[in-house]
């Protein structure tokens, strides 16, 4: 890097840092689309125990996630602000994925394997926290200019959606009855080699991210220094209009991005028909392929029309496929509206880094230091919470239709309740959803003023340590 100019910006440190996705996703959606039916389904756990188990796990997430963005924030090392927590979580994370899936089944008690379950979900999220939150604070920082961010964010949704392909995937290719229908004895040990797979694939990306993908700008390594107080930073956080009406879009999308991977096994097989593992993976990769293609036409939308109105068009696109979906009655109506609905979650996904870090550069002008690391912390304590939210709506819903333990009896009230939840649920998320991101304030000439102030300001950083 330059001292008297910006980091210059190689195509291979670009994709270098978007490998990072694959790691992130990975560990993420390995844990979305298997936790709740692995311990409901193989585990045999009750599902108000594993509903107890999310909300206490939301009480962890209120005081890890601020206080790692915060801890971040104020960073001081020859390596900055964010490397040294993303170097910290990477073996911990690549263990922690396997131990998922190592419960105390032989026990036989719903008390000692609900502890276990509470522990391996705090444990899961502090580690995955000090790297997700770091790493995406990097985005916004190595990646100033508008163009950056652009080409940069379409590299990240690439791999975003094969990571996720391959989280969906690869469970339906190794373990052979998914929601353990038939009781299989070696159901479990193939949900622990899924494990071990998913742990080797976080370790080595993750590598390769620190290795080649990260370089921090030494103008913001020097905002530690400045860096406010805990109660004043949270302070000014939620005294951002504009972050106040991007958590609604960014709640919404992240409730159904989770309710879809966490109930697709259940709802796949007793509501669409879907008796086969490989065909119910194969619908949730169409979905996500078909996102991942859409994803020149967002960036296309987001140049012409700003992050604000791609993410508009996004989640207007994706109510009407995701409700058609949710009462798909075979497997080919399923695949179709898959097809559209991943269109949609595309643009629904796409508006998301452009936007947060709009707001972080309008931070940073006001009050002088870039604090990505609360941003991000606030945000990641919100996606996990959205999977928190989804975890006690489904607990609800299932203890009032035959679902309280896993003896499914599908019938009509059964069956609609996963209708519910896949469709209805996520059609009045995504509705509420496009109503926060309307009134989201930076766009046209505002953006076009924070992007000059910015300029001079990372001018003046730079000049300051010369």
């Amino acid at each position: 890097m330059s001292e008297t100019g910006p980091q210059k910006v190689t195509e291979r440190m670009r994709v270098a840092f978007a490998l990072g996705e694959v790691g992130d996703n990975v560990a993420l959606n390995i844990f979305q689309f298997l936790i709740f039916t692995f311990y409901f389904c193989v585990v045999k756990l009750p599902v108000l125990w594993i509903s107890l188990g999310f909300v206490l796990w939301s009480v962890w997430n209120a005081f890890n996630d601020p206080m790692i963005g915060y801890l971040s924030d104020r960073t001081k090392s020859k390596r900055g602000r964010r490397v040294p927590w993303m170097m910290g979580a990477t073996i911990p994370l690549s263990i922690i994925v396997i131990l998922l899936f190592t419960p105390p089944i032989g026990l036989n008690s719903d008390i000692a394997n609900f502890i276990y379950l509470l522990v391996i979900l705090i444990a899961f999220d502090t580690a995955y926290t000090a790297f997700n939150l770091n790493y995406n604070a990097l985005f916004s920082e190595m990646f100033i200019e508008m163009e950056d961010r652009s080409r940069t964010g379409k590299i990240r949704i690439s791999f975003v959606m094969l990571a996720i392909i391959f989280a969906f995937v690869l469970p339906t290719l190794i373990i052979d009855d998914i929601t353990n229908k038939y009781n299989h004895p070696e159901t479990l040990t193939q949900y622990q080699m899924t494990g071990v797979v998913a742990a080797i694939i976080i370790f080595v990306t993750y590598l390769i991210i620190l290795k080649w993908g990260v370089r921090e700008p030494k103008e913001f390594s020097a905002d530690a220094e400045t860096a406010l107080s805990f109660k004043n930073t949270m302070k000014g956080s939620f005294k951002n209009k504009a972050f106040l009406w991007f958590l609604l879009p960014t709640l919404g999308t992240w409730l159904v991005i989770g309710i879809l991977p966490a109930l697709a096994p259940l709802h796949l097989t007793y509501a669409v028909g879907i008796d086969d593992t490989e065909l119910i993976g194969l619908v949730l990769l169409v979905m996500f392929l078909c996102a991942a293609a859409s994803t020149p036409l967002w960036e296309y939308i987001r140049k012409k029309k700003g992050a604000r109105m791609c993410g508009l068009i996004g989640i207007a696109v994706w109510t009407v496929p995701i409700l058609l979906f949710a009462f798909s009655t075979s497997f080919e109506m399923a695949l179709i509206f898959s097809i559209f609905s991943g269109i949609g979650l595309g643009g629904g996904l796409y508006f998301y880094d452009q936007c947060i870090a709009e707001i972080i550069d309008e931070d940073e002008i006001k009050f002088g230091t870039r604090r990505s690391g609360i941003y991000y912390a606030v945000l990641n304590f919100l996606i996990k919470g959205s999977a928190i939210i989804n975890f006690v709506i489904i607990g609800f819903v299932f203890s009032s239709s035959d679902w309280q333990t896993y003896t499914p009896n599908p019938g009509v009230d059964t069956i609609f309740a996963l209708r519910f939840l896949m469709g209805i649920y996520p059609l009045i998320i995504l509705v509420i959803s496009f109503i926060g991101l309307y009134f989201y304030p930076i766009h046209g000439e505002r953006l076009m003023k924070n992007r000059m102030k910015l300029t001079e300001l990372h001018d003046q950083k730079r000049k300051s340590i010369s």
